[in-house]
């Protein structure tokens, strides 16, 4: 019995198995199953007993029942590794007596390092070089089509010499280097586990590749990387997967077996050509996120408008344009897939049924598709494949009730794991309506305004720290030393800012820049570059503090931070800040206001603060800290989190046998 998750006890969610398992003469028995999973998370989840006992009644009475299914044994041996997928029909299953992946591609795991902690960086925390020590490492990652997730780099100075030799206490190498043959060449990557699945990513030449970033390469005389990529992220693929493996994580095993079809020489070109331009959009669109490697320039700077709120709408409703695209090409992608399978029209229903029908071959509204071939005529030269789809797609009138619905949901678009396509799905919605409503709506979603606004700041003071002498600069202003909110303006408005547009920041941020850079700014910029679950937030920017009063307060940029910075710290900053506070205390001196006294109360608190300051670089400097860029962002900040140095802090602190604070507190590289 194929129950299927459901709550069978009244009170938690349980996937029972139901298996009676008898011996006899296997060519002549036939195997029974009664399915039910189907009706998991719907209405009719409550009635699941019943049909499982009418599936039983009507098999022992020999009537039918669509619940029933029943097949040779045999036929179930036809898939290596004889699972129970019963329920695709002979057609589907005989599909799988030919080639499959493993027999045009190899399948292969990357290296293990045995501490990633050690070993693995991402790349804005390390500098750039002609010669990289470093060199780019694909590990998985959240789900991501087509191309992206290429934030690690792998230390692989001498080939690889420190990981090669990592050893335990017994002398036995603990690392894994394995597949080298496939080292620093184009294929196909992907995150093997996730609740929406594997997804599938261009892996460039010149990058080594992880555990938890497997690849695929050609092995044989099928060598189109472009075809692979599609396939695999088609509807059918995803099906096969989920048949083969109905788990979160996806098994080398699993993609060995899906079955491999060589198309036809115009339909490979044709599905090879749609995902390029897939993998070529999604390319581009790294240009506006600070955290990708081909970062170029932030929307606030690279979109046109008025008001920054416009150029945040400029750049949203590009960016959907974009993505609408992808989508488009990806419901193509799985027309002609399953062109190249010849899938029965039953069989495609049940891979659709499943998986979904393509978002990208849903109707339209006429003002929408008008719209969106117009744009793309004026802006693109589209593929005969892609204008073909885009005029036969169906037609359709919405309700006004739906449309308002959709549009009063453009607020939370892109908040959380909420994208194009999510939202999409969700709402049973072909994008091009949505590129089209969001247009129209002119709503900014305020999570991914503030998000875009942190980009830009982050770029923004990272380029001031980097031009700085000392790459230290403090938020209060201090003899011949602006304050980082000056010069963070001055930089605006060379930037081809207005002082109008300047102060707009505070509305896309939710709160006054000031008050963001002394309160929000560290804490947000670590969470947002917290990329890989097992990897520590790695924030470029640090925010030193002395503590609740602000007595002393400085951004530091970690390319030019070293042991040096500490006595500069010291015999520089906090001496011209303790002279300002003191002259300070000297001029409200024969002030007794009740102004005056709050000030000078203050003034004492921070004088008290930056004197405890001191001592724990005193402390730091003593104690030997060293610290160099090489060995990565937690390694460095540790101590001065320990020290409570930080303005908020980065390292967890707590859990696990070995919290994330102490293992790089004692880390031996």
């Amino acid at each position: 019995v194929d129950y299927g998750l459901s709550n069978l006890f009244g009170t938690v969610m349980v996937d029972p198995a139901f298996y009676v398992l008898e011996k006899g003469n296997q060519k002549q028995e036939k195997s029974w199953f009664i399915s039910l999973d189907q009706y998991t998370r719907t209405p009719n989840e409550k009635f699941k007993k019943d049909f499982c006992l009418e599936a039983l009644d009507d098999n022992i009475s020999n009537r039918p029942n669509k619940h029933n299914i029943t097949l040779s044994q045999e036929k179930l041996k036809i898939i290596e590794g004889w699972p129970f997928i019963y329920w695709i029909s002979d057609g589907f299953r005989e599909k799988f007596k030919e080639a499959s992946l493993s027999d045009e591609f190899n399948i292969a795991q990357g290296i293990a390092t045995a501490n990633n902690e050690r070993f693995v960086r991402l790349w804005w925390e390390i500098e750039n070089s002609d010669a990289p020590k470093w060199i780019n490492y694909a590990k998985g990652g959240p789900y991501n089509k087509w191309f992206g997730n290429n934030w690690s780099v792998v230390n692989w100075e001498n080939n690889g010499n420190e990981i090669r030799n990592i050893k335990d206490e017994k002398g036995k190498v603990r690392s894994r280097t394995q597949n080298e043959k496939f080292y620093f060449k184009e294929g196909v990557t992907y995150t093997a586990s996730g609740s929406k699945g594997a997804s599938f990513r261009l892996h460039q030449e010149n990058s080594l590749f992880d555990v938890g970033g497997s690849c695929i390469f050609p092995t044989k005389d099928y060598k189109n990387s472009s075809y692979l990529l599609a396939l695999l992220n088609a509807k059918l693929a995803f099906y096969i997967l989920d048949c083969l493996n109905p788990t979160v994580n996806t098994q080398v095993g699993d993609l060995q077996r899906i079955p491999f079809i060589i198309p036809s020489r115009v339909k490979e070109l044709s599905i090879s050509n749609l995902a390029k331009n897939n993998i070529d959009t999604k390319k581009h669109l790294c240009f506006y996120r600070i955290i990708e490697i081909n970062f170029t320039q932030n929307p606030l700077i690279s979109f046109q408008g008025a008001a920054l709120k416009d150029r945040v709408l400029a750049y949203l409703n590009f960016e959907n344009a974009q993505h609408t695209q992808v989508l488009i090409n990806e419901a193509i992608i799985n027309e002609l897939i399953f062109e190249v399978y010849e899938l029965s029209v039953a069989d495609r229903e049940q891979v659709e049924a499943k998986m979904g029908l393509s978002i990208g071959s849903l109707p339209v509204c006429k003002e929408a598709i008008s719209d969106w071939l117009l744009v793309n005529e004026r802006e693109n030269n589209p593929q005969q494949p892609i204008t073909n789809h885009l005029n036969n797609l169906p037609i359709a009138i919405f309700e006004e009730q739906k449309v308002r619905e959709i549009k009063e949901g453009f607020a939370t678009l892109y908040q959380s794991n909420n994208d194009l396509e999510e939202f999409c799905i969700r709402h049973q919605v072909n994008p091009i309506n949505v590129w089209y409503w969001f247009k129209e709506a002119n709503v900014v979603p305020a999570a991914r305004a503030a998000e875009i606004s942190l980009e830009f700041l982050a770029d923004a003071i990272r380029t001031l720290l980097q031009e700085d002498d000392d790459g230290i600069i403090p938020l209060v202003g201090l003899p011949g030393e602006e304050a980082l909110s000056q010069r963070l303006e001055q930089h605006c408005l060379q930037n081809g800012f207005t002082a109008a547009q300047y102060m707009q920041l505070d509305s896309l941020l939710g709160r006054s820049v000031n008050e963001y850079l002394e309160h929000h700014f560290f804490n947000q910029l670590s969470n947002h570059l917290n990329l890989f679950m097992y990897l520590p937030k790695t924030p470029f920017i640090w925010h030193l503090s002395s503590g609740q009063h602000q007595g002393f307060a400085a951004y530091i940029l970690i390319y030019k931070w070293n042991r040096d910075s500490l006595f500069k710290l010291k015999s520089h900053y906090i001496s011209h800040r303790v002279q300002n506070l003191e002259y300070r205390q000297i001029t409200l001196q024969e002030v007794n206001t009740a102004q005056a006294q709050a000030e000078k109360e203050t003034i004492r608190l921070q004088l008290i603060e930056i004197e405890i300051f001191k001592t724990k670089i005193d402390e730091l400097i003593a104690e030997g800290y060293d610290p160099k860029l090489d060995d990565g962002v937690g390694k460095n900040i540790a101590p001065l989190q320990k020290k409570g140095l930080l303005r908020a802090e980065v390292l967890k602190a707590t859990g696990g046998t070995k919290s994330q604070l102490e293992k790089y507190l004692n880390a031996d590289w």
